[in-house]
């Protein structure tokens, strides 16, 4: 298994160095941040933030996304936004898509829903993002970070989220990192 000969060179390497810092966390987590980010294998969310065990708290998943609340009833991630919020506190929100995201790929080139109709029916859920990207006619850089705002919009759409902003306890930022530089550039959007 891969993994696990990836496992014991962590046990070997790390974790003894770890024990101290993992016995003091076993007992709860109060992570600061709440980072967002896509399930491509390119991103370490832990790395390109210097954080470690219990500082980080991660939703990933293709393209990054997070429903609308009015489509959120018995969604992971918005089940984890909300335990985020709510029970962590976390004071920040980050929405790090990134350049070459497979998933926006395949929103404007489509995929076939005979051999993919999971991933076909998830897609579906970015339609209005697709369609404004082709009426704008942006690039696949535009899109990526038009997508990031598209998914702080549905972030603010909770009630939860709403009033830890506006009691100066949240905030929210978009992030695009750049898998050929290593380099994160904010996204400019509106609270």
């Amino acid at each position: 298994m891969y993994a696990y000969k990836g496992y014991e060179k962590y046990k070997k390497e790390k974790l003894a160095t770890l024990k101290p810092k993992l016995a003091g966390i076993e007992n709860g987590q109060s992570p600061k941040t709440l980072f967002i980010t896509c399930s491509d294998s390119r991103i370490c969310p832990n790395e390109l933030t210097s954080s470690e065990q219990g500082e980080l708290f991660v939703i990933r998943n293709a393209g990054n996304t997070i429903p609308h609340f009015d489509k959120s009833n018995g969604n992971a991630d918005a089940a984890t936004l909300e335990y985020a919020v709510k029970a962590l506190g976390v004071e920040e929100i980050i929405v790090c898509g990134h350049t070459h995201c497979g998933a926006i790929g395949a929103l404007m080139t489509g995929v076939d829903a005979n051999q993919l109709g999971t991933i076909a029916s998830y897609l579906s859920e970015l339609n209005e993002l697709r369609e404004l990207s082709l009426e704008r006619k942006m690039t696949g850089i535009e899109t990526i970070k038009e997508n990031i705002k598209f998914q702080l919009e549905n972030i603010h759409s909770y009630d939860f989220v709403q009033q830890a902003m506006s009691q100066g306890k949240l905030k929210t930022y978009g992030w695009i990192y750049g898998l050929e530089t290593g380099e994160v550039e904010l996204v400019d959007c509106e609270a």
